[in-house]
């Protein structure tokens, strides 16, 4: 997601490079090496410099995670910005708030789900192109307002192909290659920066909706006790509502000295008359 920055962060360093002296050159080389390395060493000490930032007079701390560092800066913000993984800026204006312990764990997990181990080395290596891209989005905010240059804008598809039409024609190969990178970069940009908030927004939802389940109290569920058979003894089986093929009725003797019923109780002795069973085949009388 972050490529595309990083190139054309290294693309303005080098311009820079060569269009300087060779001392000053090497000065703003060395000053690229040193501070992304300390991006990643030393993170503190970066979070300082590119954030403005300083600890503040009463001691803020994320609730629940006192490993982090809060610092304030007085330069202007929406809201509270993240510096790698341990490291929060608070609006100087911010400071006093009731509801900025909320905040700062809010902030603090989409810092979890979005920040890298060289998110300050980013920050420090692709400066140009955070100074480029507040001056082109403040001057196309400026310019939006006149019809022509929102419709250039709207059509600039159109308008490319016509510059690269006149460009091949001409024989001007890097003004097409040229082009072709800056109409590319004007929908990839966009398109990188929409499809990062859409993962963390992800990543937040599935995150809440995780913790939402941790602390839901654990409902029991009934025990299931296992139906077992009734057991069947000897001389007798037990009674089903299946339909009996054959002549074989349901309690038909299976010794000659236990008579069995279909409620599977024994009878000692001689067995009750009944009209239903008088003459039948296999009953004693």
């Amino acid at each position: 997601m972050r490529l595309p920055r990083v190139v054309i962060s290294a693309v303005v360093w080098l311009l820079a490079i060569e269009a300087l002296p060779v001392p000053a050159a090497w000065g703003v080389l060395t000053v690229i090496v040193v501070g992304t390395v300390a991006g990643v060493v030393a993170e503190p000490v970066i979070v300082r410099l590119v954030w403005w930032a300083r600890h503040t007079s009463t001691p803020l701390a994320v609730p629940g995670d006192p490993g982090v560092r809060v610092w304030a800066t007085g330069r202007q913000a929406a809201g509270i910005g993240q510096a790698g993984r341990r490291d929060l800026i608070v609006p100087a204006a911010w400071i006093g708030r009731t509801d900025l312990p909320a905040l700062l764990a809010r902030a603090r997990q989409r810092q979890l789900v979005s920040a890298g181990r060289f998110d300050v080395a980013y920050q420090w290596f692709t400066w140009p192109w955070q100074v480029l891209g507040s001056f082109v989005n403040g001057f196309a905010h400026c310019a939006s307002g006149l019809p022509l240059i929102g419709f250039a804008w709207r059509m600039r598809m159109a308008v490319a192909g016509i510059a690269l039409w006149q460009t091949v024609v001409a024989g001007q190969h890097s003004a097409t290659v040229g082009i072709v990178v800056v109409i590319g970069l004007t929908y990839l940009l966009p398109w990188t920066r929409a499809s990062h908030e859409r993962l963390v927004t992800q990543a937040l939802a599935d995150l809440e909706r995780s913790s939402a389940t941790r602390a839901a109290p654990e409902t029991r569920r009934p025990v299931v006790l296992p139906v077992r058979p009734t057991a069947t003894h000897a001389g007798r089986r037990s009674c089903t509502s299946v339909r009996r093929r054959g002549p074989e009725p349901c309690g038909q003797w299976r010794s000659h000295t236990r008579l069995v019923t279909c409620t599977g109780e024994g009878i000692r002795g001689r067995a009750a008359q009944d009209p239903r069973t008088t003459g039948r085949k296999g009953s004693r009388s």
